[in-house]
């Protein structure tokens, strides 16, 4: 595959991979979800951007985590390895989690996480065509290789995050904030390029809707919202989820920096007490794509919870109504 890069090679202004199932991998949306579940939980997902390009843009991720009752809290890992141009550049990221929980009252429980991890990039320059060794010669383009030789590239640095959640049976809202420490991302040991801190604000409820005939609960319905902000980049994610009998679906609107939609995001599934099963595509709203399919984006995410015998393992009196 070739990607022609503009910029300097050592150079990365990057953000964080994207997820659109915002809560089917809660505790990269905020570490504080660790051991919320009252289960040992465990994650698995999938996210293909750009699918019309091939593997241009994938991410695969996976997570555990469990509440600890001997230190009222939880613990949890997750591992994330973002591929792009098929794997000319990769970060893969192992990051472990802690949280504690504080019982407010016998209706209201808060929880604070700390995340600490390790990412190694890496960057392949084989395929990589370059700026300056694009030369036109009889109407048309050659390439004769970089003007210097540019080897593979490889570094590491560490990454910490925190968040808070607070939460009833009905409702809960939370924060958190990644990459506390603004780590060097740049390949060069001569030039640093700070990751941005990422700010992620989001809440949301659960409304329960009744038969009129029989007072039994007949759905679910859970609007949320998520505000995530990271350098210049922000973004609005609002949208609600409908449960009936086991199926839910989902509809999400993104806004962008100037309050314009850029991505509507369509989720459907099926979940029961121990498992989650759910797939996702983004529909791209920005011109000229808004008509071209392959320029959305897909999404699998499969959650299972091991539900033990002993059912005092919890972090406090109550779970967060969104697990």
């Amino acid at each position: 595959m070739v990607i022609s890069i503009v910029s300097n090679i050592f150079t990365l202004h990057a953000q964080d991979p994207f997820l659109s199932q915002y809560y089917s991998h809660t505790i990269y949306l905020n570490p504080a979800f660790t051991g919320s579940s009252g289960m040992t939980r465990f994650t698995l997902g999938y996210r293909n951007q750009f699918p019309s390009m091939g593997s241009a843009y994938v991410n695969y991720h996976t997570a555990f985590d469990m509440p600890v009752e001997l230190v009222q809290g939880g613990v949890g890992v997750s591992i994330m390895n973002d591929v792009q141009g098929g794997g000319q550049l990769s970060n893969l990221r192992i990051d472990g989690i802690y949280s504690h929980a504080i019982v407010i009252n016998q209706k209201i429980e808060v929880i604070g996480g700390l995340q600490a991890g390790y990412v190694i990039q890496s960057l392949k320059t084989d395929d990589l065509t370059f700026p300056d060794g694009m030369y036109y010669v009889s109407g048309m383009y050659v390439y004769t290789g970089p003007g210097e030789d540019i080897s593979d590239q490889t570094s590491g640095y560490p990454d910490f995050a925190a968040g808070v959640l607070c939460f009833t049976r009905d409702w809960y809202a939370g924060i958190a904030v990644h990459h506390l420490t603004a780590p060097n991302i740049s390949f060069s040991e001569n030039y640093r390029e700070p990751l941005p801190r990422k700010y992620t604000v989001h809440a949301g409820i659960s409304i329960p809707v009744f038969e009129k005939r029989f007072g039994r609960e007949f759905l679910q319905v859970n609007p949320n919202l998520i505000y995530i902000q990271q350098g210049s980049q922000r973004q609005i994610n609002l949208g609600a989820e409908v449960i009936r009998k086991g199926l839910f679906a989902e509809v999400w609107s993104r806004f962008n920096n100037h309050f314009g939609i850029s991505t509507i995001t369509v989720v459907a599934g099926y979940q029961n007490r121990r498992m989650r099963f759910g797939y996702s595509f983004d529909f791209n709203m920005y011109q000229p794509w808004i008509y071209d399919l392959g320029s959305g984006a897909h999404e699998l995410t499969f959650t299972y919870r091991f539900e033990k015998s002993d059912k005092k393992t919890k972090l406090g009196t109550i779970n967060c109504p969104k697990i």
